[in-house]
């Protein structure tokens, strides 16, 4: 809400400036601080994404399910956790695009990699996951491969070699 009447109102002041050729603070028209606002609109509407998957992901999860569309519903934390990391990358870039708006030449650098950083290292966290749960699931397949192959060789299962190793 905060994000969308801001919005608004700066496309008035735009429009008004450009209409009387005078901003309303009494100067010109900057698009350099036009353009910083509006990403700072953007950047309010990504943190109020971030906060309402959030919201309804916890819902989904712990409450009942809701109608949304498919990629919008939320299964397990792990579905959660990678839709609040794709948002929360796009919002660090958001801040760091704004940070270029401004013009904050001196300091760009060490930001820009604060903010490099945890997106890397997000990439590496979601990559990592991605890579852990295909081996798991490449490592079932092959177990139950090898379950079939045993019983049609009439070896006994893993289950009945175990039984037997206890005494039943």
């Amino acid at each position: 809400m905060l994000g969308g009447i801001g919005l608004v109102r700066q496309l008035i002041e735009v429009l008004v400036g450009y209409v009387g050729g005078v901003a309303p603070t009494g100067g010109e028209v900057d698009k350099g601080v036009v353009i910083f606002e509006v990403v700072e609109f953007v950047h309010l509407f990504l943190v109020g994404t971030v906060l309402y998957i959030t919201a309804a992901g916890l819902y989904q999860l712990f409450v009942q399910e809701l109608n949304f569309p498919r990629w919008l519903k939320i299964d397990s934390t792990e579905e959660l956790e990678t839709n609040l990391i794709g948002v929360t990358v796009v919002v660090l870039a958001v801040n760091f695009m704004g940070a270029v708006f401004v013009g904050e030449r001196e300091f760009l650098l060490p930001y820009g990699a604060g903010i490099a950083l945890p997106i890397a290292a997000l990439g590496l966290f979601i990559g990592l996951r991605a890579w852990s749960l295909k081996l798991s699931r490449q490592t079932a397949v092959e177990a139950e491969e090898w379950q079939e192959r045993a019983e049609e060789q009439g070896t006994p299962s893993q289950e009945a070699v175990e039984k037997a190793a206890a005494g039943e």
